[in-house]
């Protein structure tokens, strides 16, 4: 007959066994779930990188997310959205497993060719003179390259072209991307946004993997002390003034007029049909976006300023369709420094020391000193294609060349 203690001791034993069993049992399930997890988690990671090179091998715009089923199973799927960014396509891929989802956003670049100059043939030579340097490859008119005697000094180069070579050019530019110009043009005619009330703007981000927010500024809309970043579409009626307290990232902005203040620093895409006027050092980091596009309701020469001493890293571009007696205008001044592309189907005004890293495309250069206006004169004007970032990417308004991961994006 057994005590009663020592039923008590094994109640005791067989309850810390039942603990010590239910804990083992609970651990083993727990790095069940985490190692199933972890599975999922890189079968999620490897259809989300199936998707980025679908997106990048894909053609064209989808006005609706594509959806597929990668292994015709119904389990692994993948959602791909591909819509415009200013002048980027913008890619939101989403890869799920059941109730488990993995998200992705990237802006999508092409890879710029190696021409430093294209200047279109108007029968007129280009003149260089004093410190002017051209480095890589110019396509230039029949006429060519002369050296030039002004302002009371010769062309101090030991040659005109530097590590490049020297091709014939044509009497017109390369054409731009229609659709992708179509995109910027529709954001830039007025009754797109008159169903939209008007917000004055507050500080906020916004993921691109979410849904874009749409602001509709007031009447000369003044953006001063705001911080906007990321999926924000801005738009104006009349004039659009930035002030340099104003923190942008990513966003993008259209109105007939926009003016950034003196000392601004940020990122963004300024789309004008009048006029962009930047004043005096400001910094526009990679990848920003500068256009003014000629429409029927534009001034008589629509035109971008960049004001004098300011880092530009990115896109500057005018276009418009029909040649018109005057024509769309980029205005560099002194000491200026841009890195990436420049283009403009009209004129493209230098000032001294400007410095363009990168491609300049135009019809004709003008350059304006105290005593002269010059046509097709580049003085002390630096050119060079070989100093640009090998990372650097254009966009599909100006060629169609291999795809690649511009930017990954929140």
């Amino acid at each position: 007959m057994l005590k009663a203690g020592a039923l008590y001791f094994s109640i005791v034993i067989a309850f810390f066994i039942a603990i010590i069993s239910a804990s083992l049992i609970m651990l083993a399930a727990h790095y069940r779930n985490s190692y199933l997890k972890n599975i999922r988690y890189q079968r999620l990671t490897t259809n989300i990188e199936s998707g980025v090179v679908y997106a990048l091998a894909k053609e064209g715009i989808s006005a609706e997310p594509e959806t597929i089923d990668l292994y015709g199973d119904s389990i692994d799927s993948l959602s791909v959205e591909m819509k415009p960014w200013g002048i980027y396509p913008l890619a939101v891929i989403k890869s799920f497993i059941l109730q488990d989802t993995l998200k992705r956003a990237m802006l999508i670049g092409q890879q710029p060719d190696k021409t430093v100059l294209y200047l279109s043939d108007e029968n007129r030579p280009l003149s260089v003179n004093g410190q002017t340097k051209i480095t890589g490859n110019a396509l230039l008119p029949k006429s060519g390259i002369r050296q030039s005697y002004a302002e009371g000094k010769p062309y101090e180069g030991s040659e005109l072209v530097y590590g490049g070579t020297i091709a014939n050019s044509s009497p017109s530019l390369l054409p731009l991307t229609e659709n992708v110009l179509k995109s910027i043009t529709n954001f830039l005619d007025s009754t797109t946004w008159k169903k939209r009330g008007f917000t004055q703007p507050i500080s906020f981000t916004v993921s691109f993997l979410d849904s874009t927010k749409y602001i509709r500024l007031p009447l000369i809309a003044n953006l001063s002390d705001i911080q906007l970043k990321g999926n924000v579409i801005l738009y104006a009626d009349s004039i659009v003034q930035i002030s340099a307290t104003a923190q942008l990232d990513g966003v993008q902005i259209y109105a007939p007029v926009i003016k950034v203040a003196s000392g601004f620093k940020g990122r963004c895409q300024l789309f004008a049909r009048d006029s962009v006027i930047v004043g005096k050092q400001t910094v526009f980091n990679y990848p920003s976006v500068i256009g003014v596009i000629r429409t029927e309701s534009s001034i008589d020469q629509p035109k971008i300023q960049l004001g004098q001493q300011s880092i530009f890293n990115g896109v500057i571009f005018s276009f418009e369709k029909t040649r018109t007696p005057m024509q769309t205008m980029i205005s560099l001044d002194k000491g200026c420094i841009l890195k990436g592309e420049v283009y403009s189907t009209g004129f493209i005004k230098v000032s001294k020391e400007v410095k363009i890293i990168g491609k300049t495309s135009c019809n004709t250069f003008v350059m304006q000193t105290p005593a002269t206006l010059y046509e097709n004169f580049l003085i002390d004007v630096t050119l060079n294609r070989n100093e640009l970032s090998n990372y650097y990417l254009s966009s599909p308004l100006f060629n169609r060349s291999k795809k690649q991961v511009l930017q990954w994006l929140e």
